[in-house]
């Protein structure tokens, strides 16, 4: 998310308006598996649910089960590691600023793992949601993730983003209140969710990026973006994050097989996927992950 005076453009297309019914309202193998993330400053990014549908026994696709399994099953209480914060604010380096430098001041960096901080309903009203827009644009990428990002407007199709709004008008698509509705309320509900999480002020918390990200295994990588199963850092990978939260859709060996989130530092931590599980942590150096 991002602070009020330190907003960032998640994408190249970011702030143009989305349709008007939504602005109102590690590697696996098996099925599906869907998530929403977004990134923030108090930038913090969302990303909501991983769907994907993954082949059983994908030859190329790395196991990530060496890593010690941090979150399995159903947790019932907050899972919470604490970690010595990046000695310099990576990216554009505004997560060293004002409002969005609290948390690296402080050295209180961290991640999160919790079950149950959005409603099950919601959960499976955008997974449903998911799955609808990529079957709609004829199976989105051509590799093995596709993204859709609302409020840029575009949804992967082959190798390319497509204009959303222009596919849906194309095909006579319409999002239903349901959708708009479960959409904005999980929004606010990670929103504030991360804010009592780090000790911030919600109200000063802003949505920098928003996307939901599918993964079908049984693809093959066309090109590097593709290989969604590499390490990395979000604040070299967006530049403007400060905070991220992820939210799984749907659940390890009940709809794909693999996919674990892996924490690479300061020794590999796995969180295994699970619908309505977020995983949240501050999103420099401190936080390396696949």
């Amino acid at each position: 998310m991002a602070s009020e005076k330190n907003k960032r453009r998640g994408t190249e297309e970011k702030g143009k308006a989305a349709s008007a019914e939504i602005r109102q309202g590690s590697a696996a193998t098996g099925r599906r598996s869907l998530w929403l993330s977004s990134v923030g400053i108090v930038v913090l990014a969302v990303l909501l649910g991983i769907w994907g549908t993954w082949s059983t026994g994908s030859a190329s696709r790395p196991k990530q089960t060496e890593a010690t399994v941090w979150a399995a099953g159903g947790i019932q209480s907050l899972l919470q590691e604490n970690v010595t914060c990046a000695p310099q604010a990576g990216g554009d380096g505004s997560g060293a600023l004002g409002l969005c430098g609290t948390t690296r001041r402080a050295n209180n960096c961290a991640r999160f793992v919790l079950d149950g901080a959005v409603p099950a309903e919601h959960v499976e009203e955008l997974r449903l949601m998911l799955s609808w827009l990529i079957a709609e644009a004829w199976g989105g990428g051509a590799g093995p993730p596709s993204v859709v990002d609302l409020h840029s407007e575009t949804i992967s199709y082959k190798e390319q983003f497509v204009n959303l709004t222009e596919l849906m008008n194309f095909k006579s698509l319409k999002f239903t209140q349901k959708q708009v509705e479960a959409y904005t309320r999980v929004r606010e509900t990670l929103r504030v969710r991360l804010a009592q999480l780090f000790g911030l002020d919600a109200e000063q918390l802003q949505h920098d990026m928003t996307f939901f990200s599918h993964i079908n295994g049984s693809k093959t990588a066309q090109t590097v973006h593709d290989e969604y199963w590499h390490s990395h850092i979000d604040t070299e990978q967006y530049g403007t994050f400060a905070y991220t939260s992820l939210l799984y859709l749907n659940t390890q060996d009940e709809d794909f097989h693999g996919g674990e989130f892996v924490f690479e530092a300061p020794e590999p931590r796995a969180v295994e996927p699970r619908g309505g599980r977020v995983v949240a942590f501050s999103s420099d150096a401190e936080n390396p992950h696949k």
